[in-house]
């Protein structure tokens, strides 16, 4: 099972001054159960392309295939289990917690559970449990979604995501605006949510976290697939042509290498292996 992308195009504001090309013959495959990141430019395409996904946008031209759902620019040829493939595929926008609405914090939760056709009991039974995975203990069940914090605001908006049990999770710029202990422990939920079986799409700008959680790498530059590979191979070419920003373990290494340095980039894996390439460089004995 996997996600498809067949000659997709996307237009938006089609015939009028306003438009504009946003895909440009994508053809791409995410295979369940995998953790992918997309990464490109502000404006490239990234967005509109996972919004297809679950059907939230529908193809100008082309195919979309997810499992057995086809969404496709004709109404009549498209399949029509859109609210199942919804609850397959969860969709977390940048900040999330502008999306809760609900007078406490587990009635929000089980909102998504209950329009999928649960009973209020299973409901609750999937929020609690959600709620409780994200780091949101029993104190948190009564409390209004508007007292919490901004970070916890987040937690409860992906445990909403969370409580409908998606197949897929697609995220979009999850740590946007959190400390770097938010950053890391939103990054833990979603890799304790990979281990347990979800397909990860993680769409972002902080290649920190391309390099320590995922895979794979789909770049899309200018509406299209500039480059599928994995981390290691990505971070060995200059990736700021895509106005993106190297993590600081390899820019070191790169001035390193400038300076007159002689080991393989392929080798530098982390900072252990940094602290090796360059004790052999310098003929230090590295204990």
């Amino acid at each position: 099972m996997s996600i498809r992308f067949t000659d997709v195009f996307y237009t938006y504001n089609p015939k009028t001054p306003l438009e504009h090309q946003a895909l440009k013959g994508i053809n791409l495959e995410i295979v369940e159960g995998s953790f992918v990141a997309i990464v490109g430019r502000t404006g490239c395409g990234k967005s509109t392309m996972v919004q297809h996904i679950n059907a939230l946008l529908h193809p100008t031209s082309g195919v979309v295939t997810v499992d057995d759902f086809q969404n496709v620019p004709e109404k009549k040829k498209r399949s029509k289990n859109t609210k199942e493939l919804r609850q397959k595929v969860g969709l977390v926008f940048q900040f999330p917690e502008y999306q809760l609405f609900e007078e406490t914090v587990e009635k929000d939760v089980a909102f998504g559970p209950k329009n999928f056709g649960k009973t209020e009991e299973e409901a609750m039974e999937a929020a609690h449990k959600a709620l409780l995975e994200v780091g949101l203990g029993e104190e948190f069940f009564k409390r209004s979604p508007f007292e919490l914090s901004g970070g916890e605001k987040r937690r409860a908006a992906i445990a909403g995501v969370l409580a409908i049990g998606p197949q897929y999770l697609v995220v979009d710029e999850p740590t946007a605006g959190l400390d770097p202990l938010g950053s890391k422990e939103m990054m833990a939920l979603f890799q304790k949510v990979h281990e347990a079986g979800a397909t990860i799409i993680l769409v972002t700008h902080d290649m920190a976290l391309v390099k320590r959680y995922c895979d794979k790498v789909i770049v899309v530059d200018d509406g299209t697939i500039a480059k599928v590979t994995t981390p290691d191979e990505f971070f060995l070419e200059d990736i700021e042509k895509y106005s993106l920003d190297s993590p600081e373990l390899y820019k070191l290494a790169r001035f390193c290498i400038a300076h007159g340095a002689d080991f393989d980039m392929k080798s530098i894996h982390g900072v252990t292996a940094f602290s090796e390439a360059i004790a052999k460089w310098k003929g230090v004995k590295h204990e």
